[in-house]
């Protein structure tokens, strides 16, 4: 008795092996697609940037370029001195106003803030300020007011002096006008009678 054996025999894969490389290479290709529209989307996005950076690179270089020329030959010593000399007189003025404000010439560094703290503590009944000027580099202090009677005046210029002493400002000059104020649009009696002062 003999018995054959094939040995040629062919091995048959199973029909879901199959499939499932099949699906393995089918999301492989979604994945690469998803990625690639990723890339395309930051492509288009960084593209302005790109192209403003190409441009800011050619402005760079043209600057530079021009630079170059100027320190290589573009202006000559003529050119320099002419621009020296124009410069120069603009350069001493800055210098002179340093000067002063260093010198204190044109007033205090801090200001005048401590005259109109001064003002400020400083009241008469019926009398108020209409104007403040302070001039030659805070030695000179000009006051402008109203008041409904000239003894308020004089009380208010008395304290004002001996409080400005301590600034080194004086009050020397004192002009006094009567003024009658009627109502607009009407003649004849006044509403009230006040007396308009200035001291300097």
């Amino acid at each position: 008795m003999s018995q054959q054996i094939n040995l040629l025999e062919e091995r048959r894969e199973p029909l879901g092996s199959a499939l499932l490389a099949l699906a393995s290479v089918a999301l492989m290709l979604v994945g690469l697609l998803a990625y690639w529209g990723v890339l395309l989307t930051d492509s288009n996005r960084l593209q302005p940037s790109a192209n403003a950076g190409k441009q800011e690179l050619a402005r760079v270089k043209a600057a530079l370029q021009v630079e170059q020329q100027r320190q290589t030959g573009g202006h000559d010593g003529a050119t320099l001195k002419a621009e020296l000399a124009v410069l120069r007189p603009q350069a001493e003025a800055v210098r002179q106003l340093v000067d002063q404000v260093r010198s204190g010439a044109l007033g205090s560094r801090e200001g005048y803030a401590s005259y109109l703290i001064v003002l400020a503590s400083i009241s008469e009944d019926g009398l108020w300020l209409t104007h403040v000027a302070v001039s030659n580099a805070g030695k000179a202090v000009r006051i402008s007011g109203r008041a409904l009677r000239n003894e308020s005046v004089m009380r208010y210029a008395g304290r004002l002096n001996k409080a400005f002493a301590l600034h080194g400002v004086q009050f020397n000059a004192l002009e006094m006008t009567p003024e009658s104020l009627v109502r607009a649009g009407e003649t004849g009696k006044p509403v009230l009678t006040t007396v308009s002062f200035k001291l300097f």
